[in-house]
């Protein structure tokens, strides 16, 4: 029972990290493009 609870926190940590990366990494990607086109507007 306890193997199976562990396995469970390990799946459930790893969907956890695939959502936020793949969540993150399109935000920061979208906010670096943004925050260049800001820094050459002001220029």
């Amino acid at each position: 029972m306890l193997h199976m609870t562990h396995n469970y926190m390990l799946g459930l940590a790893v969907l956890v990290v695939s959502f936020i990366l793949t969540f993150y990494v399109p935000i920061a990607y979208f906010w670096v493009k943004q925050g260049k086109k800001m820094r050459n507007q002001n220029k």
